[in-house]
């Protein structure tokens, strides 16, 4: 029998961690070791052999790679590879986004600490990771609308049992009762005060998961010490970088008050929970993209 496949597309800092740690707890998913495997986008050269023995046993294999969501390679790729693939898209606010990236960047050590502005002259993918209609325009060409499930981060935040349930009956599966870390906050942009302390501690769960010890590396995760230890390491970069004005987050919705009108209609919805939207109004055409 063919493997059944559920692939997350990110984007990028939009709750992606999240919707890997709900699927990795599910009984019935089989998760692949590491969170990003960026097979069908950085990694294609290494084989479908390659990709294939990532998963060991039985179960719907799942992966969850944010650099496929806005790579036009990675449709056609998937597709060739597993085309009854389910596939699972989660957004946010762009402008917010766009700003998550910026932090990111500066907590992984690209670039040292500075305002949003000179580093988006650096790097416009700040902002062209978040041209979410256009991106997945390109995957709907590839697989029909019914197989992708589109979830925003700010509805996760603000109801993650209900996102919760609503992924995994789009998967065929059933929901079962909340595991309990479902609320725990994940992947926040924070500088180490130990990086190598951060490294080892990232190495040591891949090494967990890669064994099959899923559910005693959250266990762990969750537990009073390993807490302690993980908040004294981070240093919060929102301390450190300024934040954006009112002016550049206005600016920054109007470039994107087009592709949210787009996005908008292609999800069916009048309205999209972002303060970016509400500082365009309601951009024009929301509906006509339906």
């Amino acid at each position: 029998m063919a493997e059944r496949y559920a692939i997350g597309l990110g984007g990028q800092k939009c709750a992606s961690s999240w919707v890997h740690a709900v699927l990795a707890e599910h009984p019935a998913v089989n998760a692949a070791p590491g969170k990003e495997l960026d097979f069908f986008s950085y990694h294609h050269d290494r084989g479908h052999d390659w990709y294939a023995r990532r998963w060991r046993g039985p179960g719907l294999r799942f992966e969850n790679s944010p650099s496929y969501l806005h790579d036009p390679r990675a449709p056609g790729r998937l597709r060739a590879f597993a085309p009854g693939a389910r596939l699972i898209a989660t957004l946010r606010d762009p402008v917010d986004r766009a700003f998550s990236h910026h932090l990111h960047e500066i907590a992984r050590g690209h670039i040292r600490a500075q305002p949003f502005a000179p580093a988006l002259r650096a790097n416009p993918d700040y902002l062209e990771q978040g041209h979410y209609a256009r991106h997945l325009s390109v995957w709907r060409q590839a697989f029909p609308p019914d197989r992708m499930l589109i979830l925003l981060a700010e509805e996760i935040a603000a109801a993650p049992e209900a996102a919760r349930v609503r992924m995994l009956r789009f998967l065929g599966l059933d929901p079962g009762p909340p595991p309990a870390m479902l609320a725990e906050a994940r992947n926040v942009s924070d500088r180490a005060r130990l990086p190598a302390l951060r490294a080892g501690l990232r190495a040591g769960g891949a090494a967990m998961r890669a064994a099959g010890l899923s559910a005693p590396l959250a266990a762990l995760k969750r537990g009073a010490p390993a807490k302690a230890l993980m908040r004294w390491n981070d240093r919060p970069l929102r301390a450190e970088v300024p934040a954006l004005s009112a002016t550049e987050r206005a600016a920054l919705a109007q470039g994107f008050a087009a592709d949210m009108a787009a996005l908008a209609g292609m999800m069916g919805r009048d309205s999209l929970p972002w303060p970016s939207w509400q500082a365009v109004g309601r951009p024009a055409s929301a509906v006509a993209h339906r």
